[in-house]
């Protein structure tokens, strides 16, 4: 949610390229024209060639699972970082929906406060001007129009829990420890809910591991990607 493809940026550098010997050549998807998580997937699938693995940080696991639930044949390998199964409760969706109406109303839009900071970020990280800079810049980049439609999709997004125990392609369950927004034992249960799924669990990163922890988020990818 209101972020690009520098989200991904950290991480290259420890990815290497296919065109260079590495195991790696990285597909960036631009979601930020769907108004449904459905959309979204369809987004994906129409960008992609063939059979692909398929990494979901956050919203993009939402996406990631729509994925499945449509083409499960056409992905090899799954990675979720920061992610949960289960759709929103009431009283989140609710709050979802008064965020994205109060948001159209705003004179200035501001992607993120220094709460819902303080609740991702972990708390090494919270006063990094260049992370800082850098998650301001990609909301204001996207703006009020995306993040409104991005909170009504994760809103009205369907419950993927019972999608779990279909998985069976090599998968890898990644959490930041300092993330105060999905807590670890949501974590836990969807990984126990994925056959062979791989659970780690990254020191010193909250809800942007790839961001906050770009060595141990290439590694875990690498990894996943060798099974």
């Amino acid at each position: 949610m209101l972020a690009d493809a520098r989200l991904w940026g950290e991480t290259l550098p420890f990815l290497g390229n296919r065109n260079a010997g590495g195991m790696v050549q990285p597909y960036f998807m631009d979601v930020s024209a769907g108004d449904s998580i459905g959309h979204m997937a369809d987004q994906v699938l129409a960008q992609m060639p063939g059979r692909f693995a398929l990494v979901g940080m956050s919203m993009g696991g939402y996406v990631a699972f729509e994925i499945l639930r449509r083409c499960p044949g056409r992905v090899s390998h799954l990675m979720l970082v920061n992610t949960r199964a289960g759709a929103d409760d009431a009283a989140t969706r609710r709050r979802r929906l008064l965020l994205a109406r109060l948001a159209a109303q705003q004179p200035v839009f501001r992607g993120f406060n220094d709460a819902i900071l303080d609740q991702a970020l972990h708390p090494d990280n919270r006063h990094q001007p260049r992370l800082l800079a850098l998650l301001d810049d990609m909301a204001q980049n996207l703006g009020r129009d995306v993040f409104r439609r991005q909170q009504i999709a994760v809103a009205n997004r369907p419950d993927f829990t019972a999608l779990l125990s279909n998985i069976t392609i090599p998968c890898h369950v990644m959490w930041g420890d300092g993330d105060n927004m999905i807590p670890a034992p949501v974590q836990h249960q969807m990984a126990q809910g994925i056959s062979g799924a791989q659970f780690s669990q990254i020191a010193g990163a909250g809800h942007y591991v790839p961001l906050e922890a770009p060595a141990a988020f290439a590694s875990g990818l690498l990894a996943l990607l060798a099974r």
